[in-house]
């Protein structure tokens, strides 16, 4: 019995390490192609929808492994930061997204003015989506 499920655990692991590398190449293969798109372009905008989307879809359609309690103090902050960061950006567009009044976009246009800058910047945004997706 133990013998068994010592192999199971052994076997277990490798498939799961191929699962991460499999998620490590595709999140670095992304970044490297869609860091192409200029910044504040349509085809950069595709770049971050399309897999914006695909992990909301795949974080709302996963069964999570574990039930996590909140408490509504918890929730309070969590709506309180999203609320005050949609805020922000739709004063900063009405006020015309320019250098006084920056969006988070416009913000970070000079932090990602060159292409491997941009590759990082997608790695860690990617990398930061599967992860919330998986919790």
């Amino acid at each position: 019995m133990v013998e068994s499920q010592r192999h199971e655990e052994t076997a277990s692991r490798p498939l799961l390490l191929n699962r991460y590398a499999a998620v490590v190449v595709m999140i670095v293969g992304y970044a490297l192609v869609a860091a192409i798109a200029r910044p504040l372009t349509l085809p950069a905008s595709f770049t971050v929808l399309v897999p914006g989307l695909a992990l909301i879809v795949w974080g709302t359609r996963r069964v999570p492994n574990r039930t996590v309690h909140t408490t509504r103090s918890t929730v309070a902050i969590w709506f309180t930061l999203l609320g005050l960061f949609c805020v922000w950006e739709l004063v900063a567009f009405g006020w015309g997204n320019d250098q006084a009044h920056p969006t988070l976009s416009l913000a970070f246009d000079p932090v990602l003015e060159n292409y491997p800058a941009r590759v990082v910047g997608y790695v860690i945004w990617l990398s930061t989506g599967a992860w919330v997706a998986t919790r």
